[in-house]
């Protein structure tokens, strides 16, 4: 494996990690000095609003040790037991520079963040405002690729459950664009959109780590600029990488390899969305640095989502892809997984409220030089959540999960490889 000192990539994590926290304080000074009401009472710039999220949440959960224990669960937090917590508190800032700019930023703390307020999203943003025809669009900073089709609320929370699906728990957990993104539109004059775009990207270099070593998850925890995230204990991972930090750093760069995505989408307002896009980190898998190994993580992602009849809305994400990390061993790395989940979600409006169940499959294979490091895994999960919004900005839900999934490696933990994880919730959340 070989050791790198501190790329000279532009984007070194140092580098993006200033970047955006001198971008946020900006963003904070901005807001300081000027009233949002005045600059929006008459259509000067810049113009600031800011909105925001309180999530309190209960939860019984019935589960194996997850992630904050260091296990294998498939909750973020397993046991046995009842929990009482501010689940997570967000607030996102927009400036308004003209018509076509705009900056935003959203900082949030959440139960056992590594760090306790960070950064989950902090961008420039260029969407000309226009009728029929071409449209050009971009994006500069640190935002989420545009894979999710669920996470369109508030500081990237679901209108329809409480727990991201796997596919969108994995993408708010290691997925982050630190670069700049490109779209191109045309608009009908029916209001049809047809696109292209396309990003490149830097800091990613860890992305798959979680997938190979852990395994999806079900959870609604996104990572933070300067985020860690805990491995797995109790497995063959310090034994066979010893080099490894014992926390993986969610937003690095390691190689000084800049990576991408591009796709396609389509869109008819009020009835239906396609979008259809491949990335790709270029991570050199060879690479090592301050602890962190260079995973090379390339997938295909799918999402469509349509408007039924009886206010009836069909959501279903895929994912297929690879990751792979160590130096060739004749044509096998020491990791090398396939990864692939499937989801289906059906939410309408239900009395006063709204009632959402989802069905997803998951799993992943491995094809590398070490059977020692078992990463294989398959299993499915049910969620069922109501929720009922009042008083415009208030919203109760409850929310029930169960997964079922066989992990061989939990073996070596002295648990069983077949687990079934259950997780009752109920939510306050609070949005302004």
């Amino acid at each position: 494996m070989r050791s790198r000192p501190p790329t000279s990539f532009p984007l070194r994590p140092e580098s993006a990690i200033s970047v955006c926290r001198g971008f946020s304080l900006a963003l904070l000074t901005v807001f300081g000095w000027l009233s949002p009401a005045s600059a929006a009472a008459d259509g000067q710039f810049p113009e600031v609003t800011w909105h925001g999220l309180l999530d309190l949440r209960y939860q019984h959960s019935d589960a194996a040790p997850g992630e904050l224990e260091h296990g294998l669960g498939k909750l973020r937090a397993g046991g046995e037991r009842d929990r009482w917590r501010v689940n997570e508190a967000a607030a996102t800032l927009q400036v308004r520079l003209d018509w076509d700019w705009m900056l935003n930023a959203t900082v949030k703390y959440a139960d056992r963040q590594s760090t306790p307020l960070d950064l989950t999203e902090a961008y420039l943003a260029y969407r000309p405002v226009g009728a029929a025809g071409w449209r050009l669009a971009g994006r500069l900073g640190m935002f989420f690729p545009p894979i999710s089709l669920e996470n369109t609320g508030t500081a990237w929370s679901s209108p329809y459950t409480l727990s991201s699906s796997t596919i969108n728990a994995w993408v708010g957990e290691e997925l982050r664009a630190f670069g700049g993104e490109l779209r191109v539109d045309y608009q009908t004059e029916a209001g049809d959109k047809f696109g292209v775009f396309g990003a490149g990207l830097a800091n990613n270099d860890t992305a798959g780590l979680m997938l190979a070593w852990r395994g999806w998850n079900l959870h609604d925890f996104e990572s933070t600029l300067t985020g860690r995230l805990r491995l797995p204990e109790g497995i063959a991972i310090p034994a066979l990488f010893p080099k490894q930090a014992n926390a993986s750093q969610t937003f690095v760069e390691v190689d000084g390899r800049p990576g991408f995505y591009a796709g396609i989408a389509a869109e008819r307002p009020q009835r239906y969305t396609l979008r259809a896009l491949y990335y790709d980190n270029n991570a050199d898998p060879a690479a090592l640095s301050a602890g962190q190994y260079g995973w090379h993580t390339r997938f295909w992602s799918l999402g469509a989502k349509a408007e039924l009849p009886w206010e009836t809305t069909l959501i279903s994400q895929a994912m297929t892809g690879r990751t792979s990390m160590g130096e060739l061993l004749g044509d096998l790395r020491a990791v090398d997984v396939g990864f692939w989940s499937a989801s289906w979600l059906l939410s309408r409006p239900l009395g006063d409220g709204r009632f959402s169940v989802r069905y997803e499959r998951f799993g992943s294979d491995e094809r590398d030089y070490l059977p020692q490091d078992r990463n294989g895994e398959h299993g499915q999960a049910w969620t069922v959540n109501y929720n009922l919004t009042f008083a415009q900005h208030h919203q109760l839900n409850v929310e029930f999960s169960r997964i079922f999934s066989a992990r061989p490696a939990r073996q070596e933990r002295g648990e069983a490889a077949y687990q079934e994880d259950t997780l009752w919730q109920v939510a306050y959340r609070l949005f302004f």
